[in-house]
């Protein structure tokens, strides 16, 4: 009846089957459940272990770093400073006395001598005052000379001829007032220089203290600049160094002056150096660069492109230490070559990153590979 049962709900196509062919999928299906059910169960660890020995190796990997060795070898430091040249001496010449300007030898931008004439004012009245001068001088000599002979033979007393001495000498005192009045109506260059504005022109009248013109002293031309509280401290007088003008041009000046008192606003102090110019041909104003040397110290010569900026605004090289662990080391610059620059601040041996310092960063494990080309 069972069986009778399941022949009635078998499906049409399954019915439509040989025999054979459903003893075959039958057996089929058995082997298929058995492999499967055994490589569940009881897979083989010598057949996983290379699966996790890539893995390992896959998760020990380190990323390579291309490194040149460098060694630290002493080195002259030089502090390079910003300034610009100014005059020795920076003059205004002024009148002393009232007048008007009669003449103004002197040309702007010229070359003048000690003493040459800048500016002549009118005399007039203080020609007439010198003769007026002079004709009481020779009236009072003759009286002292008269008094002296007298008081010498006893026929005059010694308080005549006291007072002809007086009466004399205030007639000398009373020429040479007027004489320096004179001279006064001409302005004099006061030293050897450049004639630099004219300020006063025929025609103008000039009062006491009123100006004639500028004169500039440029022999020796002065490079100043300013120089922080430590650089200050080892700059020593009479200290030479090297001056470069912004036209390119190459001088050498000698330290003459260290101030010892800061710039209230900027705490910098303020040094001049002394560079001879006997031909004055080095202007005042000029823009000027300065290389003072400030001893010796370990550095290494390496490329600007190696430097990198660290994230808190320091300036550095990142290098790998003995633990192929990449380091940062601050550095400063001390000095220009045509091949690069020198640093200080690395260890004395070190490997630096010779490529991608930017893709790496400090405590990274690497693979040093060195490249004795770069």
């Amino acid at each position: 009846m069972k069986e009778r049962w399941f022949r009635q709900r078998k499906p049409a196509w399954i019915t439509a089957l040989p025999r054979s062919v459903i003893t075959a999928g039958i057996i089929l299906f058995v082997l298929l459940a058995y492999f499967g059910l055994r490589t569940a169960f009881r897979s083989d660890p010598a057949d996983t272990a290379p699966a996790a020995e890539a893995s390992e190796a896959r998760a020990d990997v380190r990323p390579q770093a291309v490194v040149r060795p460098v060694l630290a070898e002493p080195h002259e430091v030089f502090e390079s400073l910003k300034g610009r040249t100014e005059a020795e001496r920076l003059v205004v010449v002024r009148s002393a006395t009232t007048g008007t300007v009669v003449e103004a030898p002197a040309r702007e931008g010229r070359i003048v001598s000690s003493g040459s004439v800048l500016c002549r004012l009118d005399v007039e009245a203080r020609a007439v005052q010198v003769e007026q001068a002079e004709a009481n001088l020779a009236s009072k000599t003759l009286d002292w000379e008269a008094a002296r002979d007298l008081a010498e033979k006893g026929w005059t007393s010694a308080t005549s001829a006291a007072a002809a001495k007086a009466a004399y000498d205030a007639a000398v005192a009373a020429v040479d007032a007027a004489r320096i009045e004179m001279e006064r109506t001409i302005l004099r260059a006061p030293f050897a220089g450049v004639f630099d504005e004219r300020m006063a022109e025929v025609g103008d009248f000039l009062a006491p203290g009123g100006a004639c013109g500028q004169m500039l002293d440029l022999s020796p031309i002065l490079v100043v600049v300013e120089a922080t509280e430590a650089q200050a401290g080892r700059i020593a007088l009479g200290q030479t160094a090297a001056v470069t003008l912004a036209d390119g041009r190459a001088l050498e000046g000698t330290v003459r002056y260290v101030a010892r008192t800061a710039n209230a606003a900027t705490r910098t102090f303020r040094v001049e150096l002394a560079v001879p110019n006997p031909d004055y041909a080095i202007a005042a104003g000029l823009t000027a660069s300065l290389r003072l040397k400030m001893g010796e110290a370990p550095a290494v010569l390496l490329s600007p492109a190696l430097l990198v900026l660290h994230d808190d605004g320091r300036v550095g090289v990142r290098h790998v230490d003995d633990a192929d662990t990449v380091q940062f080391a601050e550095v400063r610059v001390i000095d220009d070559a045509d091949t690069g620059i020198w640093v200080a601040g690395l260890p004395d041996q070190a490997r630096v990153l010779a490529a991608g310092q930017d893709y790496v960063r400090e405590g990274i494990e690497v693979v040093p590979v060195v490249d004795e080309g770069l």
